[in-house]
């Protein structure tokens, strides 16, 4: 399992711990959730599918979103991956008119194809 997965399971497993989420993760759901880190990381041909911070940062908050990976805490995790990912990256999102939450439930709602969503997103929360 990538150590990313690993983090992001643990971040899953504190929040049913805590009581925010009502379903354990099970192993086909931790088997998703590395499917995921390991898609934002990756290489095809010696070129990177997300090649800066900023693309993956998205590409993280709009797949775990999109693919729902677990049963319970999809956005939630989404989101906290996201400011995580985010600090330890020291990357500046700037949410004006959504907040976060907010956010994830246009990103769920959506119906453009995946790599259209993430660009809209990419704008929103990056404008350059």
């Amino acid at each position: 399992m990538h150590p990313i997965s690993e983090l992001l399971c643990e971040t899953y497993d504190e929040l049913y711990r805590r009581g925010k989420v009502k379903f354990p993760l099970h192993n086909k759901h931790r088997t998703t959730l590395d499917s995921i880190v390991k898609t934002v990381n990756s290489n095809y041909f010696g070129v990177e599918r997300y090649p800066t911070p900023i693309d993956k940062a998205v590409a993280y908050l709009c797949l775990i979103i999109k693919d729902h990976p677990v049963t319970d805490g999809n956005k939630r995790m989404a989101v906290l991956w996201f400011r995580v990912y985010c600090d330890a990256q020291n990357l500046q999102p700037s949410i004006v008119s959504l907040s976060l939450d907010e956010l994830a439930v246009s990103i769920e709602q959506e119906d453009l194809a995946m790599d259209e969503l993430m660009d809209v997103v990419k704008r929103i929360l990056f404008e350059e």
